[in-house]
C-alpha cells in the first residue's frame, strides 16, 4: 500500500480507528475482500446553499443540499486500494481512446494540479480566441440517478474483461446495493453530538451495534444510485461517463473548440463568429449535447439550468442564463477578470462569524483568548500556510487560486483584492 493511496483518518464510525498498514495484506487479497462483511456507510446531508443572483441582479440564497456517505476505517481501505487500481485502467482506456484530458475530476493521473488549474486552462482557452461559443451545464443529483447494470458493462469495458474479479464484484455489489445509517440515528441513540463523540474508538460495541441496527439500517434497494463521498464512488463516476466523453469531445474537437467535465460539470468553448450564432449554428451544438445526453441511461442535464454564453474581444454577453459572468469551478470570468465565486466568499464569512459568536460566548478571560486564537488561525492570513496540502485556511486557497492565475498572461486576478479585507471584518467582529 502506497501512502499516496491512503490516509490514516480517526474519525469515529462503525469499527475502530485503524492504521493502514496494519491491514495491507489483506486489502491486497482480493478473496480476502470477496468475503469481507462491509460495515453501513453514515450518511448525512452537507448544506450547500449557494449565494446568487436572479434575473434582476439581485444577490440571494439559493438553498441546496448535498448527500454525504462515509464508509468504516476498513472498508475505506478497501475502496481506496481498488478505486485507485479501477482508476490506473481508466487512465489506460481514456489515453488509448483520445479523450485522456476531457475528465478531470478524481483523477490520479494528475499530481499537484486542482481544480484552480482546469479552470485556468479553460479561462484561457476562451481569452485566446477572438470570439467563442461557451456552453455550460451541470448533472442534476449525478451519483444518485446513476443506474447499476449500465454502470458495470462500463466498468467491463475499462478494465477490459468480460466479468468482473471476486474482489471488484463484492465492492460493486456493496457500493450499488448500499447499506447506510443516518448520522441524526446515532446521535439519537447515544443522546449526543457526533463533534462530541469524536475520542470515542467507535460508536457502538459489537452486540450493541447490532440491535442498533435492527432499528435503524437502511439500504438502498433501487437499481440505482450510488453513495457520493467514498473514493471508489468518484472512480465509477467517470467510468460511468465514457461514452458521453468520448462522444461529445470529438464532436468539440472536431470545431477546433475545447470540453472538460469535472465531474457533474461540463463547460464546452467552441470558436464562432457572431454572424454564426445569429445562424443558429450554437443550437446545433447544444441538440447534438442534449442528443448524446439521452443515450445515457439517467443523465439529467437540465436544458433549463445551462448556460450558455457568447464571447467577443474580453467581452462575455449571455444567450441563455442569469448572468454575464460564466461560473467554473469555483470561480467567474467576465471575459478578462477572474475571481472567487460569490458563493465561496459568503460561505467562508458565514462560517467565521458563526465562529465568532460561539468564541464570544465564553465568559472566562482564558477560553475567551483560545478561541479567538484558534479564529486567526482558521480564518486569517495568519493560519494561510502556502507550504502544506494538509495545513492552511481558506485564504491559503485564495491566494493560490490568485498565483497561479496571475501567471497567465491573458487573464486578469482580483482574488486578492475579494479578500484583502478579511482582517477588518473579523477583527471588527471580534470586538464588537
Amino acid at each position: 500500500m502506497s501512502q499516496r493511496i491512503y490516509k490514516d483518518k480517526f474519525y469515529t464510525h462503525f469499527d475502530v480507528k485503524k492504521y493502514h498498514t496494519d491491514y495491507q495484506q489483506r486489502v491486497q487479497n482480493i478473496h480476502w475482500v470477496a468475503k469481507h462483511g462491509f460495515y453501513p456507510f453514515i450518511h448525512f446531508q452537507m448544506n450547500c446553499n449557494k449565494y446568487t443572483n436572479d434575473s434582476n441582479g439581485h444577490k440571494y440564497i439559493k438553498e441546496k443540499n448535498r448527500d454525504i456517505y462515509y464508509a468504516a476505517h476498513i472498508d475505506r481501505f478497501i475502496y481506496e486500494y481498488y478505486g485507485n487500481r479501477l482508476n490506473n485502467r481508466y487512465n489506460e482506456y481514456m489515453k488509448l481512446n483520445g479523450i485522456s484530458r476531457a475528465s478531470t475530476a478524481y483523477r490520479n493521473c494528475t499530481p499537484g494540479k486542482c481544480n484552480i488549474d482546469f479552470a485556468k486552462e479553460v479561462f484561457e482557452f476562451i481569452a485566446k480566441s477572438k470570439s467563442a461559443y461557451v456552453f455550460v451545464g451541470d448533472f442534476s443529483k449525478f451519483f444518485d440517478n446513476l443506474d447499476h447494470k449500465y454502470l458495470k458493462n462500463k466498468i467491463k469495458n475499462v478494465i477490459g474483461e468480460n466479468t468482473l474479479d471476486e474482489a471488484d464484484y463484492a465492492i460493486y455489489k456493496n457500493i450499488t446495493k448500499f447499506a447506510y445509517i443516518e448520522a441524526d440515528d446515532i446521535e439519537l441513540e447515544k443522546g449526543l453530538l457526533r463533534r462530541d463523540m469524536r475520542k470515542l474508538d467507535k460508536y457502538f460495541e459489537t452486540e450493541e451495534f447490532r440491535e442498533f441496527k435492527k432499528k435503524y439500517l437502511q439500504k438502498n434497494n433501487k437499481d440505482y444510485q450510488i453513495p457520493q463521498g467514498s473514493s471508489i464512488s468518484a472512480v465509477y463516476a467517470n467510468v460511468y461517463m465514457i461514452d458521453f466523453d468520448k462522444k461529445i469531445n470529438d464532436y468539440v474537437t472536431t470545431h477546433s473548440g475545447i470540453y472538460r467535465r469535472y465531474c457533474d460539470d461540463i463547460i464546452i468553448v467552441i470558436p464562432m463568429t457572431y454572424e454564426k450564432i445569429k445562424n443558429g449554428e450554437n443550437e446545433q451544438i447544444t441538440k447534438f449535447v442534449y442528443k448524446v445526453r439521452d443515450s445515457i441511461p439517467n443523465l439529467e442535464l437540465n436544458e433549463d439550468k445551462t448556460e450558455q454564453f457568447f464571447y467577443d474581444n474580453g467581452i462575455i454577453e449571455k444567450i441563455m442564463g442569469e448572468s454575464n459572468l460564466i461560473n467554473y469551478l469555483g470561480f467567474t470570468f467576465d471575459g478578462k477578470t477572474v475571481r472567487i465565486r460569490d458563493k465561496s466568499l459568503f460561505k467562508f464569512y458565514c462560517r467565521a462569524y458563526k465562529k465568532i459568536k460561539r468564541v464570544k460566548e465564553n465568559t472566562e478571560e482564558k477560553a475567551f483568548n483560545a478561541g479567538k486564537k484558534a479564529i486567526y488561525q482558521s480564518y486569517t492570513h495568519l493560519g494561510a500556510s502556502k507550504y502544506s496540502r494538509e495545513h492552511g485556511n481558506f485564504l491559503t486557497y485564495a491566494y493560490k487560486a490568485d498565483e497561479i492565475f496571475s501567471q497567465s498572461k491573458v487573464l486578469e486576478s482580483d482574488i486578492r483584492n475579494q479578500v484583502k479585507r478579511h482582517w477588518y471584518k473579523i477583527n471588527k467582529r471580534l470586538k464588537e
